[in-house]
């Protein structure tokens, strides 16, 4: 990770000059005491590597100090007028510390400021918001749950965008725009100021128009959690499962979670404990949560919509009552060559309107032999603008099958039903659902909700159908390979 901007050589030269004639830090017991004050100050440790050469150490103190925490070279002025008050040789130091503390991206009033405006955020919330500023960089940063003044420093070191825009600056702009309360004017007054004294007000008015679209919210805030599953490759009992967030925030940036593993009971409980956590943390303030299982080819058709959200209650909870739940492919996610196809077809999803014509865009399969799967592919290679394939069976045990056809043609949405019924009700209730294609997730979840509201919940079609509704441009593979499987009801 690379830090904003820093000194010269000939300023570190003259501050290392400055600093040499301060007593207390001609001795290495000095120089460790002023270290140990410092982390206090700072709430942590630097690291400086050791040096009994007087001058190379202080290079090491300071380039630790810029390169490690935005406020530090401040605060070793501090601790310098603590250890020896009133010294000329402090007074100079000090004045040299404070000059260059001044090329830090934010004053230390202003940083205080801001962090009194976005005190009481939860850290969840807060994570989000630091990787909708960093961009696509963000998965390759460590950034986990931070108090405000960690993600502050944290930001204030990333390099600026393309655009010159400082990432921290971004944070605040993408906070005055969801937040939605009377902090919103006050962090853009505050923006506008930073943006002002850094020679960026132009560019700042930019980012401003480029963001100036409608807040999501009531009805358009979404949130995702997706979780990829595969069996473990030792213990076919046994499955590992891993992560990610987001609360639509603008751009895909999700932020993964713990992987965890153990037997399929374990696995569904834990699902149920990432979603109470959802509830009760980051989640809390999206209009609507989607639940999406990336799963291998052997996995697509676990009834994950069924399984319970209150374990232990002699009341079951069926998770798709209450969320959009879908699945995705890890096949298709991993197979690069699959993806030109599919993401032109999903491009053409995006455009679709309600009300539209959609006769065109569902194909309907004939069966799963190997003869029609042929027909099919050979269909699907001509008949380009079908976005969504209705199965005549449920996926096989075997790959050979509808869904690898429509996996390799690039179709993003497939819907079937799990078990044997009546074909008759399936196909009206899909039918009944096609003429939004867009909503399809929401309006699976409201036909869920009416099987468990009829005279016969276990029969009804509602409770057998699956849809798949895969998304290209929310990509959390490849990415990202699959972990090593962890200890039995254990998170990493």
């Amino acid at each position: 990770m690379a830090v904003g901007v820093g000194p010269d050589r000939h300023g570190w030269r003259v501050l290392v000059d400055t600093l040499e004639q301060v007593p207390v830090l001609r001795d290495p017991g000095g120089r460790r005491l002023c270290l140990d004050l410092l982390d206090d100050h700072l709430g942590f440790a630097l690291q400086v590597p050791e040096s009994n050469a007087t001058r190379l150490h202080l290079f090491h103190i300071l380039v630790a100090c810029k390169r490690q925490h935005p406020r530090a070279l401040g605060m070793l002025a501090k601790v310098l007028n603590d250890v020896e008050p009133g010294s000329p040789a402090v007074r100079r130091a000090c004045q040299a510390l404070d000059d260059m503390s001044a090329l830090d991206l934010v004053p230390e009033r202003a940083r205080d400021e801001l962090l009194g405006l976005i005190s009481g955020m939860s850290e969840d919330r807060l994570v989000d918001f630091v990787h909708a500023a960093v961009g696509p960089v963000a998965a390759e940063l460590a950034i986990d749950h931070q108090r405000p003044e960690e993600a502050l420093a944290f930001l204030e070191q990333v390099n600026a965008r393309p655009d010159g825009v400082p990432p921290l600056l971004v944070f605040v702009e993408y906070l005055a725009r969801h937040l939605g309360d009377q902090r919103c004017e006050q962090l853009r007054e505050w923006n506008d100021r930073q943006a002002n004294r850094i020679g960026i007000t132009e560019k700042m008015r930019a980012l401003r128009i480029e963001h100036a679209e409608p807040v999501p919210r009531g009805g358009d805030l979404m949130a995702y959690l997706v979780i990829r599953m595969e069996r473990d490759l030792l213990d076919a009992d046994r499955y590992t499962l891993t992560h990610w967030r987001q609360v639509d925030l603008g751009g895909w940036h999700p932020l993964r979670g713990d992987g965890f593993a153990g037997d399929m009971d374990a696995i569904r409980r834990h699902v149920a404990e990432l979603i109470a956590e959802a509830e009760t943390g980051w989640a809390q303030d999206a209009a609507n949560v989607r639940v999406e299982f990336l799963l291998p080819f052997e996995l697509l058709n676990l009834p994950v919509d069924q399984w319970d959200l209150e374990s232990g209650s002699g009341l079951p909870r069926p998770m798709g009552l209450s969320y959009q739940v879908v699945v995705r492919s890890l096949d298709r996610a991993r197979a690069p060559r699959w993806h030109r196809e599919w993401r032109r077809r999903w491009s053409l999803l995006k455009e679709m309107r309600p009300g539209a014509e959609m006769t065109d865009h569902w194909l309907w399969s004939e069966a799963a032999k190997p003869r029609q799967l042929t027909g099919l592919e050979a269909r699907l290679a001509i008949e380009r603008d079908v976005l969504s394939l209705v199965l005549r069976t449920r996926p096989a045990d075997s790959e050979l099958s509808e869904v690898l056809v429509g996996l390799r043609t690039g179709i993003p949405v497939m819907v079937w039903s799990r078990a044997d019924g009546p074909r008759s009700a399936f196909e009206a209730a899909v039918r009944e659902m096609q003429e939004d294609l867009g909503a399809l997730p929401e309006q699976a979840r409201r036909l869920r909700s009416r099987a468990s509201q009829s005279a016969r919940p276990r029969s009804h079609v509602g409770n057998r159908v699956t849809v798949l509704w895969d998304d290209p441009e929310r990509t959390v593979e490849p990415l990202d390979p699959p972990e090593a499987p962890h200890e039995e009801g254990t998170a990493s």
